[in-house]
């Protein structure tokens, strides 16, 4: 069995990345039951994708969060282990005996410590692939100065090489940016190209350009999303061109960003996350997505606004950094890779003032072609072929027996560590 666990995101954070790697390992596993253990409001988000809800073979438990440093990954909390340990204990009684991957979709560092000492104390094998997004930043900024809670940290709980433990990260090149930071990583580190969520634009038609001309940023509107960088890009186009060009905010704003900064906004600005039917709608209606990333956060980073973006097939305004770099790469002339802001306004003044609509539409048809190739269902073979190599034996023995004998494995657990 398959046990995944998304410990920090609640509600609508992350439900896309979570939806793909979802059907990802659903359709690479088939044979394999897929049971995700996420916050209520989480789970109620994917179980309305159509995507992960079309797969028979995923199951949903909700669990509780500790109310402890709730978002801060990077303190070392014991109570906040404790109940990660009890939330992870409980999945695992509740699961048949036989061996088991636990996936952690996203975790703390006390979260990966609590899933090895209960793979240790397993009747049978457990295996730990632990998903790393943005709290992956963690490895190169503040570590604690109590050696205890220092030896427990994310940077220490990733250098320790244990055989049941494997990383995944989105890109290859946040493979390599954290095999340079932290050299024991390499030949433990696993990539799974970010999924994209095909499902949610089934339907949808092409937007033809025209004016206005519609520019959104995709996502929270964060400063390592680069929001000052788009509302200065958007202050200075409004006033070029006024009602020729729009700037929209497809997602919500912190609660601390007063509503005033985003004047130049087509419409108000929500304070925290905004539905996803309220997302995909407005995303929907857009003509370009513009990503000002900051390469200080997003090296070590994937972006969930650049999956949307290829998601919807919205061509790209984006600042020049690998992971951006890489993606215009693989699909050609996919939209406009800038230097700074002044390569953002650039960007923008050449679209208004040009109104290419043929090619428009051809960086459109170009991001379709791309999204193919990170559809979950294209991403299963990866996902398959990484997990037996990297934990060989572990999910091939135990469906074939039980389907044939209707008994559970009782094989004894790894320890080598």
């Amino acid at each position: 069995m398959i046990l995944l666990f998304d410990l920090t995101n609640s509600d609508t954070a992350h439900v896309p990345v979570n939806s793909g790697l979802g059907q990802a390992i659903s359709a690479a596993f088939p044979l394999q039951q897929v049971r995700i253990h996420a916050e209520a409001g989480h789970i109620e988000a994917l179980r309305q994708n159509p995507g992960l809800g079309a797969c028979t073979n995923v199951s949903f438990t909700a669990i509780a969060f500790s109310p402890l440093q709730r978002w801060k990954t990077q303190l070392v909390s014991a109570r906040r282990f404790w109940h990660e340990l009890r939330v992870m204990r409980q999945a695992l009684r509740a699961a048949p005996v036989e061996p088991h991957l636990i996936v952690l979709a996203s975790a703390t560092p006390t979260a990966i410590c609590a899933a090895l000492l209960l793979a240790r104390l397993a009747p049978s094998p457990v295996a730990v692939q632990v998903g790393l997004h943005g709290n992956l930043n963690e490895v190169a900024g503040w570590r604690p100065r109590n050696p205890l809670r220092r030896r427990y940290d994310l940077r220490s709980m990733l250098s320790r090489p244990r055989s049941n433990l494997r990383l995944l990260v989105f890109e290859p090149c946040i493979r390599d940016a954290l095999g340079r930071l932290l050299p024991t990583t390499s030949g433990r580190t696993d990539v799974l190209r970010h999924p994209v969520n095909l499902a949610e634009a089934a339907q949808q038609q092409p937007v033809p350009l025209a004016f206005p001309v519609r520019i959104a940023f995709a996502g929270m509107a964060t400063e390592a999303k680069g929001i000052r960088s788009f509302l200065e890009v958007a202050r200075n186009c409004k006033a070029l061109y006024g009602d020729r060009v729009e700037f929209h905010i497809v997602g919500g704003r912190p609660a601390n960003i007063p509503p005033e900064k985003f004047r130049d906004i087509a419409h108000e600005v929500e304070a925290g996350h905004i539905s996803r039917a309220a997302f995909t709608e407005r995303l929907e209606r857009m003509h370009f997505v513009m990503l000002p990333l900051r390469a200080d956060y997003y090296n070590l980073s994937p972006s969930g606004g650049l999956m949307d973006a290829m998601g919807w097939a919205k061509p790209l305004i984006a600042t020049r950094i690998p992971i951006v770099k890489n993606l215009f790469a693989e699909g050609g002339d996919i939209g406009y890779l800038c230097e700074g802001n002044h390569g953002l306004q650039a960007a923008v003044e050449a679209i208004v003032n040009d109104m290419d609509a043929g090619r428009h539409a051809r960086q459109t048809e170009a991001l379709r072609r791309l999204r193919v190739q990170r559809a979950p269902t294209a991403l299963a073979l990866a996902y398959r072929d990484m997990v037996r190599r990297g934990f060989p034996g572990l999910l091939d023995a135990a469906p074939r027996r039980a389907a044939l004998l209707n008994l559970p494995s009782t094989a004894p657990a790894p320890r080598g560590r």
